[in-house]
């Protein structure tokens, strides 16, 4: 079996020549019942409220900024290294009219609703330059980047995908052990587009087109219904974590299609797991700025933010690392101030290569303005 890498391995660590491996099905797709998850609108002031409200649509947008920043003390191979300088990571979250005619194929687009109202999810990575380091040699890359999109349906409608992409030009590692310093990594230079299948109740099949230096092709992609869990799309993985019922509690399996691989199953699993001292202040500072936290006292004191963890695991053999969110604590769900923000985001590099971190750093624009 094949080392199984990150969730997010082509999302945000970008690399379109490693797939996604492991169990390249999902396990109990003979089974009689899906395992549905429990999703609330949890951007929203009413948490309960499943539609897309009507403000959403084009005029408010949620735009934020993150610092991505490198943890080389997770850094456990002592056989290479590879190093990110700072880089920066912007979501942009609103809903809008699907343009089937651009977005859905040809012989799924008879099937679409005209004027269908629908979310639109982009993120933006960039990093000015990685360094590989194999003993005394080293090789420097500059301009990574990865941009995904996606558009998908409401929470009344399980978040299901209608179209995604992504478009990807970075460096990632190749192996965990090497003999060169020319093993260590694979140059991706790549572009995904998945086109869904619609219908009324659930996705049944799509199609993913890859564009790289071998030319372009059609991947089928079918049977998803049968999936035990809800489907997501990975470029959606943001949001859809971010609709899970946010708490310590939280135990959701879910399945995820990412086009460089196949349909696999997650588990969320929430915790207790605090930011950093030096990230707090900073975080509570921007989300103070823009009406997304208001301190309780505590005496003559204000009362910290609180956030709640959530951890994505490959739910298999071999299940690995997981990568981690934080978002805010949802107190009042009729009431909630804080939109379950991400205001931070920790993904394992592959092969123990280190962390990288995407710490809230500007909120440009909210859905509450």
């Amino acid at each position: 079996m094949k080392k199984r890498i990150g969730v997010l391995a082509v999302t945000v660590a970008a690399s379109c020549a490693v797939i996604i491996s492991g169990c390249t099905g999902c396990a109990g797709c003979n089974g009689s019942s899906r395992n549905i998850a429990a999703l609330e609108s949890n951007w929203y002031a009413n948490t309960h409220f499943k539609k897309i409200q009507p403000t959403f649509i084009d005029a408010n947008k949620e735009i934020i900024t993150y610092k991505v920043t490198q943890d080389i003390g997770t850094a456990l191979n002592d056989n290479y290294s590879v190093r990110y300088s700072d880089g920066e990571y912007t979501t942009t979250f609103y809903a809008t009219t699907f343009d089937k005619t651009r977005y859905a194929a040809e012989e799924y687009r008879d099937a679409y609703p005209d004027d269908l109202i629908v979310y639109y999810y982009k993120t933006e990575l960039s990093i000015d330059t990685v360094t590989f380091k194999y003993g005394g040699e080293e090789r420097v890359f500059k301009g990574d980047s990865v941009v995904t999109e996606c558009y998908f349906m409401p929470v009344e409608n399980d978040l299901r995908p209608l179209y995604s992409s992504q478009t990807i030009k970075s460096v990632s590692p190749a192996a965990y052990k090497v003999k060169n310093v020319d093993e260590a990594y694979v140059v991706n230079d790549c572009e995904y587009k998945t086109y869904y299948s619609y219908d009324e109740k659930e996705v049944k099949y799509a199609k993913t087109v890859i564009k790289d230096g071998n030319g372009e092709r059609e991947k089928p992609v079918v049977n998803l219904e049968k999936a035990p869990n809800t489907v997501f799309d990975i470029s959606s993985l943001n949001v859809a974590v971010r609709a899970n019922r946010i708490s310590a509690n939280l135990s959701q399996k879910v399945s995820m299609y990412a086009p460089a691989g196949n349909l696999q199953n997650y588990n969320l699993l929430g915790g207790e797991l605090a930011l950093g001292e030096h990230e707090r202040p900073i975080i509570e500072s921007e989300l103070k700025e823009n009406k997304l936290f208001v301190p309780e006292k505590d005496g003559e004191n204000e009362k910290p933010l609180e956030t709640v963890a959530i951890g994505v695991q490959y739910d298999g053999e071999l299940s690995g690392v997981s990568q981690i969110y934080w978002f805010t604590k949802i107190t009042n769900p009729i009431n909630n101030v804080g939109r379950a923000t991400m205001v931070k985001m920790s993904v394992p590099i592959t092969y123990s290569l280190g962390t990288l971190n995407y710490t809230l750093q500007e909120i440009q624009s909210t859905l509450n303005r």
